[in-house]
Parts: structure tokens; sequence; C-alpha cells
């Protein structure tokens, strides 16, 4: 059991890399993130090794607490750099396990050992009362990203009323209130459309197709439909490689595997170049996809549209357009950690699903 009065996690399991050493710029908050998946401390180290990043604490799905950098050291983890005097420099970041996506939702158990923590490292290091943006942070304040989620949205207000329940209760000698919260149901992915607006039908056929781990490459579909054939992938079955290609103009795309992270954008579609013209390595499980779609001049601007499933839960997540940075939502199909089973794309005008 982590012992919150002397800011001892259940466990350790330093990572080892991806940190800078020491605090010049002392202590001054806490920055909350979300895992982007459902993920224990060994699959967010996993993770890290392999995308140059880590945070100094994780918070799994029942509360365990596993601290990945000590505190004394400055995490890769807000996005903004080291020497810069903000949130890296400055700040103990935590990560919680989400409870679904579209919208990104954190479990309660997280929630509520997550606000201990804060209010632990709140009162550990002299920083005062948890408020918001005054020394307690979400990512998205250090750097552009839609992370920590609903943890800056509709779970926002619950986590620090609990973090200050925390902090006033262990100041005072004795335990809060239990938490009276439900867990925050999840909404129907087929109802997240995100804010997007909706596709006119003007369409850039795209083709694309996925590899079955330990076997060989699936049907190409075109676009998307409904029923069997209405998507790439095996349902319930693990992916290693990911080919595709349109039409006209060029979709650049990438996969994240659990064994190795995000790997290298690739702009060709060539099942038998498994090196220059599919995205992934063969044997290494597919849990994300990310695509980005150029218009060839002359055209009318579309994007890339897509969404997945995982072989973890039912149901398409939520639905990302190019790489998030038209609408500020998510940057990829998938959840960290759960292999892709299915996935869906349409390069268009808007929303078409």
């Amino acid at each position: 059991m982590a012992d919150f009065a002397n800011v001892q996690p259940d466990e350790y399991k330093l990572l080892g890399c991806n940190f800078s050493a020491g605090r010049p710029y002392g202590i001054k908050g806490v920055t909350i993130h979300h895992m982007a998946g459902d993920l224990t401390g060994d699959q967010c180290n996993g993770i890290w090794r392999g995308a140059g990043t880590s945070a100094h604490y994780c918070v799994d799905r029942n509360g365990y607490i596993t601290q990945h950098v000590n505190d004394t050291d400055r995490a890769w983890a807000c996005g903004d750099g080291i020497g810069t005097g903000r949130g890296n420099d400055t700040t103990i970041s935590i990560e919680h396990a989400n409870s679904a996506r579209g919208p990104w939702t954190v479990h309660e158990k997280a929630i509520e050992s997550g606000a201990h923590l804060v209010a632990a490292l709140c009162l550990y290091y002299k920083l005062g009362r948890p408020e918001w943006c005054k020394n307690v942070f979400p990512h998205r304040y250090w750097s552009s990203t839609a992370c920590p989620g609903e943890l800056a949205g509709s779970q926002r207000d619950h986590y620090m009323q609990r973090a200050q329940a925390w902090y006033d209760a262990m100041k005072g000698g004795k335990a809060p209130a239990p938490s009276t919260a439900k867990p925050a149901a999840a909404k129907p992915a087929q109802a997240a459309s995100g804010g997007f607006s909706k596709a006119s039908g003007k369409r850039v056929p795209v083709h694309y197709s996925l590899h079955l781990k330990g076997g060989g490459w699936l049907d190409e579909v075109t676009d998307f439909g409904s029923g069997e054939n209405g998507f790439a992938g095996y349902p319930c079955r693990q992916h290693d490689l990911l080919c595709a290609r349109v039409d006209r103009g060029t979709l650049k795309y990438q996969v994240h595997t659990i064994e190795d992270g995000w790997l290298p954008y690739v702009t060709k579609g060539d099942r038998n170049d498994t090196v220059n013209g599919c995205a992934g390595i063969a044997g290494h499980t597919i849990d994300g996809v990310r695509m980005y779609y150029m218009t060839p001049g002359g055209e009318e601007y579309k994007q890339a549209w897509y969404r997945s499933q995982t072989t973890a839960r039912a149901g398409w997540l939520g639905t990302v357009c190019d790489d998030g940075s038209t609408y500020g939502g998510d940057d990829f199909a998938g959840m960290y950690g759960e292999p892709l089973d299915r996935l869906q794309v349409c390069i268009t005008d808007g929303n078409p699903y």
C-alpha cells in the first residue's frame, strides 16, 4: 500500500532513461495526464522507452501507484523541453488510466488515488492547497495536446475536490469523507462525433489492409461500409502491418506498437515492400494508427477520417481527423496496450461516420 504521508508509491519501477537529472528550477507544482489507454506500470515503461518520454508516476485502474522517475529528477512528460523553466522543469507528472475513449474518461479508483497523491505531493513539498492552474496543471497547459482528456473537462471538478479533501485531511491528521461519485459513464462510441462537421459525400478513394500477426495479408478494403467487408482487420485478432494508398494526393501514416511505440511515417502503399511500403514491424502488435492526408493542388480540401476497435472492448472508438491538429482532438486511433483489430478510413471533407 502506498505511504502517502512520506510520498512512497505502491511500487518502484524506475524507467532508467528519458529523464534529466536534478531539479535546478525546484518543484513548483504537479501536472496531471491521462495514459490514452488502460495501462499498468510495466506497459507504461514499455511505451515510454520506445517513445522517448516518461512520467514520475502512473496510477492504474485499481488505484495502484507506480513510480517511474524520482521526484528529484525531471521526467520528459509535458512536451515543453528541458531548461525552459516550465512544466518538465518545475512539476511532477502523474499519468492516470483511462476507462473509455470518446471522451477520454479516467477510472474512478485512478482519480481517487491520483488526487490523494496530488495532495500528498502538495503537502510534502509545501506547494499549498491544491488549486487548478496554480499548483496543479493539466498537460495541455504546457503544450498543444488534448491530454489529460476529461481530467481537464467533465472530471476536473471532482478530481480537484478530492485532492483538496485529501490535503485538508492529511494536514489535519484525519481521513476525509469517502467519495460519493459514481464512475463516469462512457458515451457510446457511435455518438461521439467530436463536434466535427458532416461529410458532403465527396471522397478520394483510399485502399487499405491489415496483416495478421503470425499470418498473412487480409483483403484490401476501399473506404468503408457496413458488415464484415466494411473495415480492415480480423475481429479479436492481432495485427502487425498496415498498408494504405490513395488514388490522388498523398497519405502519410504510421502505427504504434506495444513493443516499440510510434514507428516512422510512410507514404507508400505496397504490401510487397515491408520496409517502405507499409507501416509496422512483423510480429509486433499494432495498438495505434495515425494518418494525415495532403490534398493535391487545385482540389477541394479533404482530410483523413478514421476510427478503430480493439480486442479488449466492444464498439468503435472515437473518430479521428488527420493528426488531431485541425480540431484539437485525439491525434490517433486506438488505445495504448490494447491490440487494434478493426480499422475504417475515409478521405473526405467531414465526418463520414
